[in-house]
């Protein structure tokens, strides 16, 4: 190693008039990783950027990345994709190192490839392969090839092939063959004796027949002779994106969630060593990816209500009911074996029978092993690096059980207030009812093991295993008992109405105080994303659009109605006088509520309203009486026994409360406002003139289309890198609702997946989605858990909708079925595998829709929920073993055929 060297950087990037390139690093000369400070490099011509660093003393590691700033302010447009390269300076460098790189962008397609779903999973190297290296020689120059690749099949190693003798002139059967000992890098050496330029590809190189069989696509790459001169001792060629002749890699998957599993292992619900049976099968027939819903511990209630997978108590423990118990050491086989006999019985899951059996088991066997457990190195491991949220978990769960309510501040007295001391209390060895803790540590350590035992199973077998993340946490969660200055707790997270839910969804989360969250980087989200990475190598993030800006309703509203986007730029009370907006707080944010509209909707209830709920004003208008002036305090109304008669008033009370235009801020003092969503299909805005009408619908789409999308797109530039950095899982966003124009951009610079839905459309102007609209670097699906699948839907929807569907989209002739038989179910599928989305995923319910043996007899059982539905039980088990679908020969043959037509297997 020299003690003093210089390094020339040179990168190809044509840039537009008035910005420059620089490059910010791990070196003093390249800012010391401040961006402000990095090194701005020279334009030599036909694209090329390049500077020369004289260092005093050689480093052992270099880190660095390209970026594209504004010529004049030096201000940031850009920096290239993904982490800053990093570069062990070898015996190759000399006193001079000349590094060729090339631009890496930041919506390139193959870039989700250099995640763990493709480089540790899919295209994960199943031999280590020895490349091409030389000794130095200081008469010679050195050069060293480097490019990153992973989709390379299996069997196959990189090679280089060009036009020097050292690179086999063009002779397929004498490349220079890559290593790739630091995949996904790929490395090869030459030593040439003379400095001219040269062309070159990269290509597949069978060790079987010791020969090139496939050459890269496109133009050949060059290495001018210019950079070449006598001062240069090595360079090294960083070269990206090999040009695969395959084009575009394409999967499919299967999604369907753990409590669904069937097998004749499980006990009443799917278990997560049922997982490897789905993972079985989805091998067979050629699947990529299983994909499952939220596994994290829901148990608030011990009712059916806990049975919603979004409400978690922890978003770092996992749920009871998944636990396999015959594996574990003590336990009663016998009594496993009734009640395994006994819940297989139900054609659903029953949700409270299943937990109280297996906690009951596991509790019995837990008590018999608890010595010997509690100090297992396997175990003592376990905690050791699981405890900042095991502990708390488990005094969490402790005290939810002693005070019989998971309401810690209603009705935990002392304890509603989380405090190291109480936890060091509670969770001592020494603490009376320490048993009734470790129980939990119990669960929770073999919980973990089955898990990861699962998801190792599938990367062994190719498979990823890709998990959910809820964009909420459960108000009454260990994790704001813990840490509630983390949320905004003041508010209710949900979304606003759209086709399958016409008055919104209320969620009931606290939305996250993102300011407080950002003070230490963001660790609760990055320790959220490593405990995902114990298990999954995807994931997806459920309403993505919620890192953008979340929809929050009041605590004192019920429905979605009433809600408004947080953060947003609110209306000033001086844009509507100077949009000529005539304004009556009264008229615009209070109910309006007359006589035509009370006769209209209450018809002969309409009495009754009016002397319990309402006081007349002024003639024939009306306002609510105080104390049924909110949806909270109707619905607390009508909880009462006295009023269960009268309940079918509830709805129309609730259309009566959001009849509004618009949303006074709290605090403002009457000056600033969110538009009412939808607002322009409330009775009072049909009753303002035309004039107001217009001037006001302005308003409203400026606000939700206009005006918020740079603010938008940089609240999620705050967070979503971070959460990113923070794993090397693929990431796949649920982008569906009300999607802000500036989604599908950041999701294209972060290399996050986008979701599309058949029934879905993203553009107005289509009714269902078409395949000019499909991004690439996208998962595609005919439905989602929310969603009825596809033999449902058929028969439960609008005909008129399903003729068209039957004619436009699928282009068969004649009258539609009124079932979904087979053959359409089959041309749903193919349709989805046709699309150019990287992944297609199925509900599992959606394949066996294909055979009329295999499905299901009754469509309308295949539904897992339904939104407008709250609360809804979360109960769908799939009706046959999965036993019996990997013995399904024929079934299996014709899916993996099907795959394989459509290059998906």
């Amino acid at each position: 190693m020299y003690e003093t060297m210089t390094i020339t950087f040179q990168i190809h990037y044509q840039t537009n008039w008035g910005q420059q390139m620089a490059i910010v690093g791990n070196l003093p000369e390249l800012g010391s990783g401040n961006e402000q400070q990095a090194q701005t490099m020279q334009y030599i011509g036909g694209g090329y950027w390049r500077v020369s660093i004289p260092l005093k003393k050689a480093p052992s590691t270099l880190e660095y990345q390209y970026l594209l700033k504004d010529n004049a302010s030096l201000s940031l447009l850009t920096a290239e994709w993904g982490n800053r390269r990093k570069l062990r300076i070898s015996r190759l460098a000399g006193d001079h190192l000349f590094l060729k790189d090339s631009w890496r962008a930041v919506d390139h397609p193959e870039n989700a490839f250099y995640t763990a779903a493709f480089s540790k999973v899919i295209f994960k190297p199943q031999a280590q392969y020895k490349g091409n290296s030389i000794t130095p020689d200081p008469l010679r120059l050195g050069i060293r090839f480097q490019l990153r690749a992973v989709q390379v099949p299996a069997g196959l190693q990189l090679a280089i092939l060009g036009s020097l003798p050292e690179l086999g002139a063009w002779d397929y059967g004498r490349p220079v063959l890559l290593s790739n000992a630091d995949f996904p890098l790929w490395t090869g050496e030459i030593s040439v004796g003379f400095r001219q330029g040269f062309e070159y590809k990269y290509g597949l190189y069978d060790p079987t027949v010791q020969r090139i069989i496939e050459l890269e696509t496109g133009p050949n790459r060059k290495l001018d002779g210019a950079p070449l001169d006598a001062l240069v001792n090595s360079t090294i060629v960083n070269d990206e994106y090999y040009a695969n002749p395959a084009g575009n890699w394409k999967g499919a998957g299967v999604a369907v969630p753990v409590f669904s599993l069937r097998t004749a292992e499980s006990m009443g619900v799917g278990e997560f060593n049922d997982l490897k049976k789905m993972i079985d099968w989805a091998q067979k027939a050629g699947l990529r990816m299983v994909q499952i819903l939220p596994v994290n511990d829901t148990s608030a209630n011990h009712t059916w209500t806990d049975s919603y997978p979004y409400a978690a108590i922890t978003v770092f423990g996992l749920h009871p009911q998944f636990l396999h118990l015959d594996v574990l050491e003590g336990i009663n086989t016998k009594k496993v074996a009734t009640e395994r006999k006994k819940l297989n019985l139900h054609p659903a899951v029953d949700y409270e029978a299943v937990n109280k059996a297996k906690l009951s088991l596991a509790r019995e066997a837990f008590n018999k092993t608890q010595k010997t457990f509690l100090s297992s190195p396997d175990f003592l491991s376990f905690f050791a690096e699981s405890k900042h949220w095991l502990e708390p978990y488990a005094v969490f769960c402790y005290l939810r059980d002693k005070f019989k309510s998971v309401e810690f501040a209603e009705n935990w007295g002392a304890y509603a207030q989380y405090t190291p001391a109480l936890l060091e209390e509670l969770a001592s060895p020494t603490a009376t009812d320490y048993a009734d803790v470790a129980f939990h540590y119990y669960l929770q350590y073999h919980l973990d093991k089955q898990l990861r035992e699962a998801s190792d199973y599938a990367r062994s077998k190719g498979l990823i295993l890709k998990g959910d993340l809820p964009i909420g946490i459960y108000r009454h969660s260990v994790d704001a008992w813990v840490a509630p200055h983390l949320y905004n707790m003041d508010g209710q997270a949900g979304a606003p109405p759209d086709p399958f839910s016409d008055n919104g969804q209320n969620w009931g989360f606290p939305t996250y105080n993102w300011a407080e969250m950002a003070k230490d980087g963001y660790l609760w989200w990055r320790q959220r994303m490593g405990q995902l990475s114990r298990y999954f190598d995807a994931y997806r993030i459920d309403h993505i659009l919620g890192f953008f800006r979340i929809w929050q309703i009041p605590l004192d509203q019920v429905e979605g109605t009433l809600g408004f986007f947080n953060p947003a730029l609110p209306i000033m009370r001086e844009e509507l006088d100077a949009r000529g907006i005539w304004f009556d707080q009264e008229r615009y944010c209070k109910p309006f509520i007359t006589k035509q509209l009370l006769d209209e909707r209450f018809g002969e209830d309409v009495d009754d309203v009016r002397t319990q709920f309402l006081d007349e004003i002024r003639f024939n208008y009306f306002a609510f009486k105080p104390q049924y002036d909110t949806q909270r305090k109707i619905e607390q109304f009508f909880q009462a026994a006295e009023n269960q008669d009268k309940i079918h008033l509830q709805p129309g009370l609730y259309k009566l409360i959001s009849n509004v235009l618009l949303l006074e801020i709290p605090g403002s003092n009457g000056r600033a406002f969110h538009p009412r969503i939808d607002l322009n299909k409330t009775y009072s805005f049909q009753n303002l003139d035309a004039v107001q009408q217009a001037k006001l619908q302005e308003l409203y789409i400026d606000y939700f289309y206009r005006r918020q999308e740079d603010f938008w797109r940089a609240q999620a530039m705050q967070k979503l890198p971070a959460l990113k950095a923070s794993t090397d899982m693929l990431i796949c966003g649920e982008d569906l609702g009300m999607v802000p124009a500036c989604v599908p951009g950041v999701m294209r610079e972060l290399g996050i997946l986008t979701l599309e839905i058949q029934r879905m459309s993203k553009n107005p102007a289509t009714e269902f989605l078409q395949e000019e609209d499909i991004p690439y670097l996208s998962v595609a699906s005919p439905s989602t858990h929310d969603m009825a699948p596809i033999r449902a839907w058929w028969e439960e929807e609008d005909r008129a909708l399903i003729s068209r569907f039957f004619h436009n989209e699928l282009k068969f002739m004649g009258q539609e079925p009124y079932t979904c038989e087979p053959f359409l179910a089959k041309a749903v599928v193919e349709k989805h595998l046709r699309w150019p989305s990287m992944w297609t995923v199925f509900p599992l319910q959606d394949l066996l829709a294909m055979d009329l043996k295999l499905r299901r007899e009754n469509p309308a059982e295949e539904r897992i929920n339904v939104p407008a539905i709250m609360p809804y039980y979360w109960r769908y088990r799939m009706h046959l073993d999965l036993e019996d679908l990997i013995a399904a020969e024929g079934y299996n043959a014709m899916l993996h055929d099907l795959l394989h037509r459509y290059d998906r297997a």
